[in-house]
């Protein structure tokens, strides 16, 4: 019978010798079989075997193994060759020694996953109490079910941290129980997002969608949405597991934001509507040239916006200095176009705007888009173009434009990220602009071709 000082450095020298990086990736290949078969049997498979790999390895088998071949171990003979060497372990206590837990096949494991998985849910129904709203037991039903909306999100934090898991979710509850009362929705005043996050976690950011607790409660909404509307949700474990965990891939511009916004106002829920802003000009007669700015919440407390003749909309502010620059008063009579700045990728606000005012303007006002010919000044104008089908128009947008001023003026080279993002991309409005992008291999900037974009809002009637 072996001491317990010569069982511990029986297991220290198991431990000092399968340690070493040359026999990583045969363990690795030893562990996924026996994990697969759920016993010792079939064999783990080392191609393309490196110097030490193929020293160490052939040693321990008293093989001849060459560099770059490849080594077939039967799992029954690794057994007894460890059983029979030095060390006298066995493959599954040599897992438990280097690893630190037991080796088991796939099934067992998933088995003790799904049981603690279950035993996570039940503490946190028991966690969040009796009093729960029907929109919050429901959800918490439909997590039990496998069927939930927001279940990746919950399953992957689980997976690294349960505390914090069980935290995020009963936020969420918290969140839910106080925009419903029963099986009614509160009939109070709608709550600031971040307010809402204070009331039922103690942190104004706890609900933000980049937090566990705010993907999962954006899911449970889009879901309550769906359901509101008579729209199934995808059932099925598998289908809900398969989603991702990630935060939710919204459009790059404030399109993305206003659906959210109005998901969040369906169940009484405001968020920042002042850090958005949108700059735009409309020629005043005998006025001097003034461009305004607004914001989110001015845009849509407005009880009046501007009727426009046509709207032109620039990606970069100093373009849109220039082209204000460059404009008098506006002509008398009639109605002039308007002027819109972006700032980049269009804010919800700039996004809000356009649509009033091209609901304010009539059917013959059109949206003409002019950016910098790259990846995002092209993702824009298809979002715009997306947004408003019967009304953009490519404003020196083309291929035309580009070729003539990158023949002069090139920007900057694109690189092979962007070049690949372009391969992929479709202007629809020019199905040849991308192709022509990719083989010149150059960005171009508004700023090259700003003096004719001034010229066209002049002759648009943006002067006297």
């Amino acid at each position: 019978m072996r001491t317990g000082a010569a069982e511990v450095d029986r297991l220290r020298r198991a431990a000092q010798y399968f340690g070493r990086p040359a026999f990583r990736r045969m363990l690795a290949a030893v562990w996924r079989k026996y994990e697969s078969l759920g016993r010792i049997g079939g064999k783990a498979v080392v191609p393309d075997l490196s110097p030490d790999e193929s020293e160490a390895i052939g040693a321990f088998f008293g093989w001849n193994l060459r560099p770059g071949g490849t080594a077939e171990i039967p799992l029954a003979l690794f057994e007894a060759e460890l059983r029979d060497s030095a060390f006298a372990i066995g493959l599954q206590e040599l897992h438990q020694v280097l690893e630190g837990k037991p080796l088991l096949p796939k099934s067992e494991r998933r088995q003790i996953v799904d049981a603690a998985w279950r035993r996570f849910l039940r503490e946190a129904r028991d966690s969040a109490g009796r009093e729960l709203s029907a929109a919050a037991a429901g959800w918490l039903s439909r997590l039990e079910q496998a069927q939930g909306a927001g279940l990746p999100a919950l399953r992957e934090l689980y997976k690294t941290d349960p505390e914090q898991a069980l935290s995020s979710l009963l936020v969420v509850v918290r969140a839910l129980n106080f925009l419903f009362a029963g099986t009614e929705r509160v009939a109070e005043r709608p709550v600031r997002l971040p307010v809402l996050a204070v009331r039922v976690s103690g942190d104004a950011h706890a609900l933000d969608i980049d937090r566990p607790a705010g993907r999962m409660l954006l899911a449970a909404l889009r879901e309550l949405s769906d359901m509101e509307d008579g729209i199934a949700a995808p059932g099925g474990d598998e289908a809900v597991w398969r989603e991702g965990s990630g935060a939710p891939r919204e459009d790059e511009d404030g399109s993305g934001t206003l659906k959210l916004r109005e998901l969040y106002r369906r169940f009484g829920i405001l968020d920042d509507d002042l850090s958005s802003i949108v700059h735009w000009y409309v020629p005043v007669p005998y006025e001097p040239a003034m461009p305004r700015v607004w914001t989110l919440r001015q845009v849509e407390a407005a009880e009046r916006v501007p009727r426009c003749s046509a709207i032109y909309v620039v990606e970069n502010p100093a373009v849109f200095s220039t082209i204000v620059d460059a404009a008098g008063p506006g002509e008398a009579g009639g109605e002039a176009p308007a002027l819109v700045c972006t700032s980049g990728p269009a804010s919800a606000a700039a996004i809000r705007w356009m649509q009033r005012t091209l609901e304010s303007s009539g059917e013959g006002c059109k949206l003409f888009y002019s950016g910098d010919f790259d990846v995002k000044g092209l993702s824009m104008a298809r979002t715009l173009a997306g947004l408003f089908p019967t009304r953009f128009v490519p404003w020196r947008f083309d291929s035309k434009t580009y070729l003539e001023a990158t023949g002069s003026l090139p920007g900057p080279a694109f690189d092979d990220s962007e070049l690949a993002r372009l391969e992929n991309m479709e202007a629809e409005w020019d199905p040849s602009l991308c192709a022509v992008m990719r083989e010149t291999g150059r960005k171009l900037h508004q700023e090259a071709f700003v003096e004719v974009l001034v010229r066209d809002f002049r002759n648009a009637g943006g002067c006297g």
